[in-house]
């Protein structure tokens, strides 16, 4: 059974996590409820979405927030990319695909990744095929304040809280007695993390 979470930024830049649950299954349905939870709580928009390719949270957020931006998260994009290149080959193409995202503006981002394009294509049809799904997204944090897209063009901050919770549950020699507890130490390791804060513009 998963943990579903969600880590909002707070106008003053501190992070936060907002809402978490379980779910039967990581559903379309599961993220819904998820959703629907924050809505009931007051949340009424939100700027942008930091995720993965998972499509049925893509598919909840676009039910419930349909006017939010969203950055995909380029960790994940980049994996996927080179899960379509050999293995020998994979450093000096991870080099140059990690490029595009430290530019220093959108325009110089574009023309890195078209250069990317066309020296890759033909040798790696594949990976380019899968660098173009959903890529508007894959640059959305350049059209935000600088300051924000070291925070903003990874997941990377969920994904480290989940990293932390699987190393403290297995420290526990037996499964979680009921879905509660589970939750409780899910809460617990969250609240006992330190999230670095966002600098947000003057």
């Amino acid at each position: 059974m998963p943990i579903l979470a969600l880590i909002g930024i707070t106008p003053e830049g501190r992070r936060e996590l907002i809402a978490f649950t379980t779910g039967e299954r990581e559903n379309e349905a599961a993220w819904r409820n998820l959703l629907d939870d924050i809505q009931a709580r007051g949340v009424r928009g939100v700027d942008l979405w930091v995720t993965d390719g998972n499509q049925a949270m893509l598919n909840a957020i676009e039910l419930k927030f349909p006017a939010s931006r969203r950055q995909r998260c380029m960790r994940h994009k980049m994996e996927n990319v080179l899960a379509h290149v050999p293995d020998k080959q994979r450093g000096p193409v991870q080099a140059a695909f990690k490029a595009i995202f430290y530019r220093d503006n959108r325009a110089q981002a574009d023309q890195e990744a078209a250069a990317f394009r066309e020296r890759y294509r033909a040798l790696y049809p594949e990976a380019i095929a899968c660098m173009e799904r959903d890529w508007e997204a894959c640059l959305s944090f350049y059209d935000f304040p600088q300051t924000h897209w070291v925070r903003i063009r990874t997941s990377n901050v969920i994904e480290r809280l989940f990293e932390e919770v699987k190393k403290r549950s297995k420290k526990m020699s037996a499964a979680f007695r009921n879905e509660a507890s589970c939750l409780l130490l899910f809460f617990a390791v969250a609240r006992g993390m330190r999230f670095q804060n966002v600098v947000m513009p003057g």
